[in-house]
Order: structure tokens, then C-alpha cells, then sequence
């Protein structure tokens, strides 16, 4: 799986079957999807339920959350599972920093990856910084067991 920044909200999630686009409105492969619920085309499935974005391919599961808020257990448990966290950080619609930070907490993914309008230094000092990297290409064995990985994407878009 191969994942790119076209900044904003907007990713693109490679898998051997079929590339997803985020953004605006949701593309599995040559489905748009414009509402929520479940879709799966060619073992690849997404889900889009209050605001998340679930994606399940190659036996990881990619969390997109823009806006979000504290999860009630619920919630959290809706979200079980999250090994790629793709979250909306600082302010202009996305989640405010110190929310993002305890949803990262309570959700508890392997990789953060941040999103946001300007640049993500304020998140960043929190929760540790690496250098960007262009794309992240990862399977299911390369996901860290132990320590939480942040991934800073450069944006493409």
C-alpha cells in the first residue's frame, strides 16, 4: 500500500488492487461515493460513517478523520483497529491540535499521518518530528508493533 498528500484533506491510497482517492468526495477505483455507508469493490472496502472514513485493503485498516472530536467508548470501539491514522491537525476546519492529540491517544494507531491547511509545527512539537518524507509505501508485517510512528507527508497537491 502506498500512501500520498495531496494536501488539504485530499490523500491517494494505493493497493495492488485499485487506488482510492480522498477528498472532496470519495473514489474506490471508478465508484464515487456520495453518501455514507459501505462499499467494496474488488476487496478493497470503505466505510464512511459520521464523518470517518474507514478504508480495510491489504489487511490494514486506514482511519481518515478531518474534523474531529474526544470519542465516546462507542465511537472508539467503531474505530477498533485503526493501524494508519490519517487526522485533521490545527484549525480552518481541521481537528484543534490538543483534540487531535487525545484522539490519537485514545484511538492508539500504529501511524499517525497529520493533515492540515498550513504546516503542522504546532502538532509536531507535541507529538515529535521527523523529517517529510514524499509517500508512504507499507504492509501489513512493516507496521510498527511497539512505539507509535508520526509520518509528516509532503503535499503533493
Amino acid at each position: 500500500m502506498t500512501i500520498t498528500w495531496e494536501g488539504g484533506q485530499k490523500f491517494v491510497i494505493k493497493t495492488k488492487q485499485l487506488t482510492v482517492k480522498i477528498g472532496e468526495k470519495i473514489n474506490l477505483g471508478e465508484l464515487e461515493i456520495s453518501e455514507p455507508g459501505e462499499y467494496e469493490v474488488a476487496g478493497v472496502q470503505v466505510d464512511q460513517i459520521d464523518g470517518v472514513i474507514q478504508i480495510y485493503a491489504e489487511g490494514i485498516n486506514v482511519s481518515h478523520i478531518k474534523k474531529g472530536k474526544v470519542l465516546t467508548d462507542d465511537e472508539l470501539e467503531k474505530l477498533n483497529g485503526v493501524d494508519i491514522l490519517l487526522i485533521g491537525v490545527g484549525a480552518e476546519g481541521f481537528t484543534e491540535t490538543k483534540t487531535a492529540l487525545e484522539m490519537i491517544s485514545q484511538i492508539d494507531p500504529a501511524i499517525v499521518i497529520p493533515m492540515a491547511k498550513g504546516d503542522v509545527s504546532e502538532f509536531t512539537k507535541e507529538e515529535g518530528k521527523n523529517e517529510p518524507v514524499d509517500e508512504l509505501k507499507i504492509s501489513k508485517g512493516e507496521l510498527p508493533q511497539d512505539d507509535r510512528q508520526i509520518v509528516i507527508l509532503n503535499a503533493r497537491g
